[in-house]
C-alpha cells in the first residue's frame, strides 16, 4: 500500500508541475478538481514544491492564481559523468573566449549546473573537472591540422583520461619523427583550438606534453591503469595561463 501511495503522489506532482508549466496562471480551485485532491493536500504538495526550489508564486485578486516563474531548473536530466563534463567543459571554452554579447552568467551557469547534480556525483565530476585546463590564450587556427580519424582517436583519449587507463600511441612530433609511446594521460590543457594532453611518458620515464592533433593511433591499454601525479601541472611554469573547468 505503500509503495502504491507513493507512486500517486510522485504522479501527481509530476500532473502539477506540468499544469503549473502549461499556463500563466492556475486558481487553486482548478488544480484540486484536476489533481481530484483537497485544498489541504494541494497546499501542502505546493508548499514542499517551494521548499525545494521552485519558484512558485501566487497572486491574489481577480486574475490572479498559483504560478512558475519563468526561470526553473531542467527536471529528471540525467546526464553521465562524461556528459556532465562536456556540458560544463562546453561553457569554460565559451567563456574563455570573452564574447561581449549573452556571456555574463557563464560562471554562474557552471555552478548551478554542478551543484544540481547529486553528491556523488558531484565529488566525481569535481576531480575530473581539476585536471582539464582551459587556457585564455589562443593559439592560429592553421597551427591545428586534425585528421578524419580524430573523432576515434578523440574518443580513445578520453576514454584512457576518464577511466585512468594507460594508453598506446604514435605520436608525430614538431619535426615530423614517429615514435610510439605508453602514456599516463593525466591532464588535458586547451589553447583554443588546439587540445594538449600533459601526461606520464614511460618511454622517457618523465612528463610529457602531447599536441593530440600530432597523435596518430590509440590503443588503451585494459589491463593497466595508473594513480594520478598532481606535480605534473603544479610543476608547469605555464599553469598560470589556465584555469580548471
Amino acid at each position: 500500500m505503500a509503495k502504491t501511495n507513493f507512486k500517486s503522489r510522485v504522479e501527481r506532482r509530476s500532473r502539477l508541475l506540468g499544469m503549473l508549466r502549461s499556463e500563466q496562471h492556475w486558481t487553486t480551485s482548478d488544480l484540486r478538481v484536476h489533481l481530484q485532491v483537497s485544498q489541504r493536500t494541494l497546499m501542502r504538495e505546493l508548499a514542499s514544491l517551494k521548499d525545494e526550489g521552485y519558484p512558485i508564486e501566487s497572486d491574489r485578486g481577480r486574475g490572479g492564481g498559483v504560478r512558475l516563474a519563468g526561470r526553473w531548473g531542467i527536471e529528471r536530466l540525467m546526464l553521465s559523468h562524461k556528459e556532465v563534463i562536456e556540458l560544463l567543459l562546453a561553457l569554460a571554452i565559451v567563456e574563455s573566449l570573452n564574447f561581449p554579447f549573452m556571456t555574463s552568467n557563464l560562471q554562474v551557469i557552471k555552478q548551478k549546473l554542478y551543484q544540481a547534480f547529486p553528491e556523488n556525483q558531484r565529488s566525481k565530476v569535481s576531480r575530473i573537472r581539476k585536471r582539464i585546463f582551459v587556457s585564455k590564450h589562443f593559439r592560429s587556427a592553421a597551427a591545428y591540422q586534425p585528421s578524419d580519424a580524430h573523432i576515434d582517436i578523440s574518443q580513445a583519449i578520453c576514454e584512457s583520461f576518464l577511466e585512468q587507463r594507460c594508453l598506446n600511441i604514435d605520436y608525430i612530433s614538431e619535426d615530423k619523427r614517429c615514435s610510439s609511446r605508453t602514456i599516463e594521460p593525466h591532464y588535458l590543457m586547451l589553447t583554443w583550438p588546439v587540445w594538449y594532453i600533459v601526461a606520464w611518458d614511460h618511454l622517457r620515464n618523465a612528463p610529457r606534453i602531447f599536441r593530440i592533433d600530432r597523435i596518430k593511433n590509440t590503443k588503451k591499454v585494459a589491463s593497466k591503469s595508473f594513480k594520478l601525479r598532481p606535480e605534473l601541472i603544479a610543476d608547469d611554469p605555464y599553469e598560470h595561463h589556465f584555469s580548471s573547468i
